[in-house]
């Protein structure tokens, strides 16, 4: 057997050897994330593999190791199998979303140039008792990178731990210091500790009824578990005599299991030197994996950093020229520089652009006194005034057969618009054609895409500041500097832009993105820059009646309760439900047992307090979300509210909103629908808001020809009603509500692909039973069953699904061997044609709405999406005209089997408008 070194045992240690528990750190990585697991873009858990990275990178930073190995457990039986069949009986298998990262893991370490040890037969715990060992007599002090106490034996002034205590974190090294400090015992007492408390986990048994501190206690007395033993008749406690007695046997049983032992591991020392990175092999996995932050933190020579680039600032004197250059060029990016996200408060600092790549100007400005008109007023520090800006570049911005490109060019053009430069034109977007190539992609940022298609790192927006600049002022930070960055983006925008003009053309994809989701973008410029009116006071009085609904609600659940207590947390919750009042725990978390939603509806069924703080949470997030948060929102300058329309965040092609998010307003409950009464006209306005009817079951109507379900649309009836008359075989005048509503579930539930599990769980019955009326909705509609089972077969042989107008969202676990992966690619798959048809048909509608207001020169002004759903601040004056007009748009965005209906409400504020 070779051992670790020859070297001289003597003297200075020769470096420090770095022992990583493998499996360990994988499960605590795995762990870490459990309430809220990491997932890719293609739906892969990706929380051990993170997580892991995230602590090997920080070990690395934090000591520069020369040497080092990750020890992994083999699967193979051990000798504690072999003595003890019972060993580690307890434990759970290693969940399959977590052993499925493991390759990923074992990838990463070696592409990092890490040995990775694994020896068939042998525990990890028992191969790094040995290296660390045999490392110390060959002269290596050694560090043990593990979470596990069993380690806390092999601590010496050589050997020291480095424990990662929270999360992913590394916490300080652990010597002999640290377990005289913690527990009060030395290193050679640790297996004694260990082998009397036992280990439930592994199914150490232990000396059964003794802890922690009465361990500690007993080995202060006596020293060691033989001591113990030899001294029984000592011990003054009769009851601990006793378990001491019983259990004998399990105490030096546990002793031998807890203690590691040398195993026949040959490794030499050369062969744990940290080799060369392997970074083309890195780069793919993080790109595989979307560890984008990975990358830009990394300074890997396969991402590429500054290269010769042709970037220059451009001042007053030849702003013209640029003007030209940029005309006879035909299109540009443009990329604004601001002191605010939000682009209704931004203030213009510079703006960058680009017309060929590896080229780029940047222009400096400074915002002059309102209203001016001499072009030659001085610069202030070479920066160009603001009315310079405005009539050289101006013209060309407002041209639009100057072709204009920007990465969330939305974000710029309400910027300029907001300092009087108008800009048409507009023919594309990097971050749209990057959603919709791949609308499951977490992010499409400019960074994380230039670092995939790339190999770029951006510089950080960060960088731009010193370190520990709290204040982040844009201004102060040197032109050069900001031209540099400004330039970067608009330069690697053109080159995106190149590449993925391409990739839509080749996925057939081009026309939606120049016919839809281009135009929609300035659509949606002029609906934010609109904005919405608020009424302020009616919210500050809906603020009052809650808070004294919330006192009222308190008040009950305190006196259900027997206490007061804190609502609010978590804990105190858990104390008075299954303590206290001792409910049936359900789920439980890191944090003890869930009080969640699904938890406290089970409850209510077995006491009062359940149901009241399902109400009283209900109540308050409300209030907090949107009644006390909406008036925060309100612009100074414009006295309204102006949400963000995003187009690149759902997958299925709808439009989402933020700041605030107006589609999560609840409908359903009274005190949520008052919410929309807040929302009001303009004044001597009136708010029309136009609704699609059963949008998407008249879609699913028309991709699955079923005769039944069509005619119910043709015939003009109520599709539920017509539904539950099927399904039970009844006249539908005999339909009751509760049958209705079931029949509303059902058709909706077919739509998301909903099973019999999900049916029962959203209908309170059997499973037995949700089986059934499903089995008699494919019944009695054949044609949709078809298109189910159809939309599945298609997805599987081209790997997406797609809508009427060719939207598609990538569905590479169609065929996943993991059950649960594969189901939820086959709802998808059913869900994509139906929901992201309805976002094209309202995205059309829109567009085409927005260009006969233009047209017409209409005073009344669309102001909010919400799903199927536009709210428009109309003119009194133009009631009738524009509900002809929005009525007819709607109704013939896309051509259907069926007939589309549009329901039609004008009120004084929204929610009287929503009939």
């Amino acid at each position: 057997m070779n051992t670790l070194s020859t070297a001289d045992k003597a003297g200075k240690s020769k470096d420090t050897i770095f022992l990583i528990d493998g499996h360990a750190l994988a499960y605590r990585a795995y762990f870490a994330f459990i309430r809220n697991p990491l997932f890719n873009s293609k739906g892969e858990n990706t929380s051990a593999v993170f997580g892991f990275t995230r602590m090997l990178l920080m070990l690395l930073e934090r000591y520069n190791p020369k040497y080092a190995a990750v020890v992994f457990d083999s699967a193979e039986e051990t000798q504690r199998h072999r003595d003890f069949p019972e060993y580690k009986a307890n434990r759970e298998e290693m969940p399959d979303d977590m052993s499925v990262q493991l390759p990923w893991i074992f990838d990463v370490i070696e592409a990092m140039g890490i040995k990775v040890i694994l020896e068939p037969g042998y525990e990890a715990d028992d191969i790094i008792a040995t290296l660390a060992k045999r490392s110390v007599d060959d002269g290596f002090d050694v560090r043990i990178v593990t979470g596990d106490k069993d380690f806390f034996q092999l601590i010496s002034d050589r050997i020291y731990l480095i424990r990662p205590v929270k999360g992913t974190s590394l916490d300080e090294e652990a010597g002999p210091g640290y377990l005289e400090k913690k527990y009060g015992i030395t290193p050679s007492q640790v297996v004694d500790f260990l082998a009397l408390m036992g280990d439930k986990i592994d199914n150490i048994p232990g000396v059964r009824g003794i802890g922690e501190k009465t361990a500690i206690r007993l080995l202060k007395e006596y020293g060691s578990i033989e001591k113990i033993y030899e001294s029984i008749n000592e011990v003054p406690s009769e009851s601990l005599k006793k378990k001491l007695v019983a259990g004998k046997d399990d105490a030096f049983l546990s002793y031998d299991l807890v203690k590691l032992k040398e195993v026949p591991v040959d490794v030499k020392p050369e062969e744990l030197l940290l080799q060369e990175r392997n970074e083309e092999k890195l780069i793919e996995i993080f790109l595989r994996l979307d560890f984008h932050q990975f990358l830009k933190e990394l300074s890997l020579k396969g991402i590429s950093g500054r290269q010769e680039l042709d970037y220059s600032i451009v001042r007053s004197d030849n702003l013209e020229a640029l003007a030209d250059y940029l005309a006879s060029r035909g299109e540009f990016v443009f990329d604004t520089e601001t002191t605010s996200l939000d682009p209704m408060r931004a203030e213009l600092v510079g703006i960058s652009f680009c017309a060929e790549e590896k080229k780029a100007f940047y222009v400096p400005v400074f915002i002059d006194v309102p209203n001016s008109t001499n072009l030659f007023d001085s610069d202030s520090e070479g920066k160009v005034p603001m009315v310079m800006l405005r009539n050289v570049l101006g013209p060309l911005m407002t041209d639009g057969k100057a072709k204009k490109i920007g990465h969330n060019i939305k974000y710029d053009k309400i910027v300029l618009e907001n300092h009087g430069i108008h800009v048409e034109g507009i023919s594309f977007d990097t971050m749209i054609a990057s959603y919709l190539l791949d609308p499951e992609r977490h992010s499409h940022s400019l960074d994380n895409l230039s670092i995939e298609f790339l190999k770029h790192r951006m510089i950080q927006y960060k960088e731009l500041f010193e370190k520990g600049d709290k204040g982040k002022d844009i201004k102060a930070v040197p032109v050069e500097r900001l031209a540099e960055y400004s330039c970067e983006d608009a330069d690697f925008t053109m080159r995106l832009k190149n590449i993925f003009e391409d990739m839509l053309k080749a996925a057939d994809m081009y026309g939606l993105f120049e016919r839809i989701e281009v135009p929609l973008l300035s659509v949606l410029v002029r609906m934010e820059m609109s904005g919405v009116r608020l009424d302020v006071d009616r919210l500050d009085a809906l603020s009052k009646e809650l808070a004294s609904e919330l006192d009222r609600l308190s008040r009950r659940i305190f006196e259900l309760a027997g206490e007061s207590f804190n609502i609010n947390s978590n804990k105190q919750l858990q104390r008075i439900l299954f303590k206290k009042l001792e409910l049936p725990s359900a789920r439980k978390t890191k944090t003890g047992y869930s009080t969640d939603y699904d938890v406290l509806i089970a409850l209510a069924e077995e006491h009062e307090i359940a149901s009241v703080i399902l109400e009283y949470r209900q109540l308050s997030k409300l209030k907090s979300t949107y009644i006390d948060a909406l008036p925060k929102l309100v612009n100074p300058k414009t006295g309204r509210i102006h949400t963000s329309f995003n187009q690149t965040v759902t997958s299925t092609g709808r439009l989402s909103s933020s700041n605030p998010n107006l589609q999560n307003i609840p409908i359903r409950t009274g005190v949520g629908r008052e919410v929309r009464s807040a929302f009001i006209p303009s004044e001597g306005r009136l708010i029309l808001d136009a609704d699609y009817s059963q949008i998407e079951l008249r879609i699913m109507a028309h991709l699955s020809k079923d005769e039944e379900l069509m005619n119910a649309f043709r015939e003009g009836v109520d599709v539920h009603t017509r539904t539950a008359s099927r399904i039970y075989g009844i006249p539908e005048d005999q339909v009751t509500s509760e049958m209705r509503s079931r029949a509303k579930t059902i058709n909706f539930g077919v739509i998301y692909g909903m099973g019999a599990r999900g049916l029962s769980k959203q209908l309170g019955i059997s499973i037995e039973e949700a089986k059934g009326f499903i089995d008699e909705y494919f019944k009695r509609y054949p044609g949709v069953r078809d298109f189910v089972e159809r939309s599945k077969e298609e997805a599987r042989r081209r790997g997406y699904a797609e809508t009427i107008l060719g939207r598609r969202r990538l569905l590479p676990d169609i065929d996943s061997k993991d059950g649960r992966m594969r189901s939820f690619s086959e709802r998808i798959a059913v869900n994509m044609p139906v929901q992201g048809t309805a976002a094209d048909m309202i995205k059309i509608a829109m567009i085409n709405i927005d260009r006969e207001i233009t047209k017409r020169d209409l005073k009344s002004r669309m102001i909010i999406q919400v799903h199927d759903e536009l709210v428009f601040d109309m003119a009194e004056d133009e009631t009738e005209e524009l509900i002809e007009l929005v009525v007819s748009k709607m109704e013939s965005a896309v051509a259907l089997d069926v007939p589309i209906k549009v329901d039609v409400g004008v009120g004084k504020n929204w929610l009287e408008a929503h009939k």
